[in-house]
C-alpha cells in the first residue's frame, strides 16, 4: 500500500480519487459523484452475492461476485475492501470455502467503512468541483 497504506479511518484511498478528479471536465457533472454513486448503488447486490455464495459453500457463485466487487471497488479507491474481494474470489477460484463466511463478514465490514467514507468524499468533492 502507498505511504504506509490508508489508515483505519480512511476506507478510501483519496489519491485514486484524485486521479479520476483530474480527468473531470469543466461543466460536466462532478466525475467522483458519478461513479461513486454507480459503486453505492451497485455494490449491496454484490455484497449480498457473497455472503449468500459463503453461507452455502457456492465457490463459483463467491468466486464471480467477488471478482466484480474487486474491480469496481478499486476504481473507486476502496483498497481494503478490493484486496478482500481478492481473497474471496481466490478461496472460490481454488474451491478452499474454508473461512469464507467470516471473511464476507469483514468485507461487509469494510464496506460499510468505504461506503461512509466515499459518501463524504463526493459531497466534499461536488463542493470543490471547478466554477
Amino acid at each position: 500500500m502507498s505511504e504506509g497504506g490508508v489508515n483505519s479511518s480512511e476506507a478510501i484511498d483519496r489519491a485514486v480519487l484524485s486521479s479520476l478528479r483530474e480527468l473531470q471536465e469543466e461543466g460536466e457533472p462532478d466525475i467522483v459523484a458519478e461513479i461513486g454513486g454507480i459503486f453505492l448503488k451497485h455494490s449491496p447486490e454484490k455484497i449480498d452475492a457473497i455472503e449468500k455464495a459463503a453461507e452455502n459453500g457456492d465457490a463459483k457463485g463467491l468466486q464471480i461476485a467477488a471478482h466484480n466487487l474487486k474491480s469496481s471497488s478499486a476504481y473507486v479507491g476502496a483498497m481494503r475492501l478490493s484486496t478482500l474481494s481478492k481473497e474471496l474470489e481466490q478461496m472460490g477460484r481454488s474451491q478452499e470455502m474454508e473461512g469464507s463466511k467470516e471473511k464476507a463478514r469483514l468485507l461487509k465490514e469494510e464496506y460499510l467503512r468505504a461506503q461512509a467514507a466515499l459518501k463524504t468524499e463526493m459531497e466534499s468533492g461536488s463542493s470543490k468541483a471547478p466554477n
